[in-house]
């Protein structure tokens, strides 16, 4: 532990309790929980992406504005606002009578993301250098995953003992406690200049950062798209095809993307600092999208873990890779910008891709999410052999 923190620092370590509490609290109320629990209050397949893209748009409407603030005034206030306001809506959602009532929570909880999450994967950047920043964003993605790995599984559980609310008052509960963390974190962004490196004294980047904003942003939206499209629907795809309950569902979503993911991200963050992180980002994305329509051919439960379980560990390596090269190819003062766009465009990408896969369950079939998902996933390569490595690799 002395190690990991004289490598990273306090910052670092508070923010992986920041990520796994925020993300278990989430995730106890994430797709198996919420997608059933909306639709228990009346509303059809298109309504409830409807929801899901509500959320979505108005925290991508913040993300941008969030980012340049952080990198402006500094990173403290600004996270620990936005982590106060996510507090209250799971509580409020507990109230709801019909799905329509679930809408102004919806909102605040998208601003609530839209100003946090920028600065939060920005402080990992902060807290780095360019050699230990593959490893720092994937030891981030580790403490996000347990709490994705553990949420679902939980949720379930605690829905089908109690009743379908119980979840969410858990989630405030976990949240409540979470605040408190942020207050603790030094503060970073531009006025804490003694550890950002002087914009004097920064290497030339090796492409414009208008070309990176572009590229960066059509793989976010494309990839975003191609997950959302049938992501908030599986659920109900679980369900409809097979005999099972809420807390096998989320056990499925724990272990098909939580451990999935997690299991990869120290090799993920260990290829990224030895290779070229292009290339790790072309063949996972490649390889990871026939999975994702294979999802629709599932004739048993064991397929269906193999499937989600192969489709988002081989996707999800390339976390660490993806960061760090944007990071990288991004210049220091504009770090919380960047990251206010990544994150920006990754939420437009959901609410396409959630508004659209609704769509496409109710005008043709269930099936269809699926083999959409895969192309856009497939497709979301294409932008990655525009970008270019910005140091030396080990062979």
């Amino acid at each position: 532990m002395s190690r990991w923190l004289m490598a990273y620092g306090r910052n670092m370590l508070l923010l992986c309790v920041i990520f796994m509490l925020s993300s278990l609290a989430t995730n106890l109320v994430s797709y198996p929980v919420w997608s059933t629990y909306i639709r228990s209050l009346g509303a059809s397949m298109t309504e409830l992406g409807f929801v899901f893209s509500i959320s979505n748009a108005v925290s991508a409407g913040l993300q941008i504005p969030s980012g340049m603030l952080s990198d402006r005034y500094g990173r403290k206030k600004l996270h620990a606002l936005g982590t106060l306001i996510g507090v209250f809506p799971p509580l409020f959602y507990t109230f709801a009578m019909g799905w329509v009532d679930l809408i102004p929570w919806v909102v605040l909880s998208g601003v609530s993301i839209g100003l946090y999450l920028p600065i939060r994967w920005s402080i990992p950047a902060d807290a780095s250098t360019e050699e230990t920043r593959a490893s720092a964003y994937s030891w981030i993605n580790v403490a996000f995953l347990l709490g994705s790995t553990l949420g679902p599984l939980f949720g379930g559980v605690i829905a089908d003992i109690y009743d379908i609310k119980a979840p969410f008052l858990v989630c405030f509960a976990l949240l409540s406690m979470n605040f408190p963390l942020t207050l603790l974190i030094q503060e970073t962004g531009r006025r804490d200049v003694s550890k950002m490196v002087r914009r004097s004294e920064e290497p030339p980047k090796i492409m414009p950062f208008s070309s990176v904003i572009i590229l960066f942003s059509l793989i976010n939206i494309i990839q975003a798209v191609g997950i959302e499209l049938f992501f908030p629907f599986f659920p109900i795809f679980v369900m409809a095809r097979f005999p099972v309950d809420v807390a096998f569902t989320a056990l499925l979503y724990a272990v098909g993307f939580g451990l999935a993911s997690i299991v990869v991200q120290v090799q993920g963050g260990k290829w990224a600092r030895a290779y070229d992180r292009r290339k790790i980002m072309l063949i996972t994305f490649a390889l990871s999208s026939p999975f994702y329509g294979l999802f629709a051919l599932s004739q048993n439960y064991l397929e269906l873990f193999v499937f989600m379980f192969l489709s988002n560990a081989v996707l999800n390596v390339s976390w660490p890779a993806f960061q760090a090269l944007m990071m990288d190819l991004t210049p220091s003062e504009k770090w919380g910008l960047m990251n206010g766009i990544s994150a920006t465009t990754f939420w437009i990408g959901l609410m396409i891709g959630s508004a659209a896969g609704g769509i496409l369950w109710d005008a043709f079939n269930m099936f269809v999410p699926f083999y959409a998902s895969a192309f856009a996933i497939l497709l979301s390569a294409v932008p990655v052999l525009f970008l270019k490595e910005t140091r030396g690799h080990k062979t």
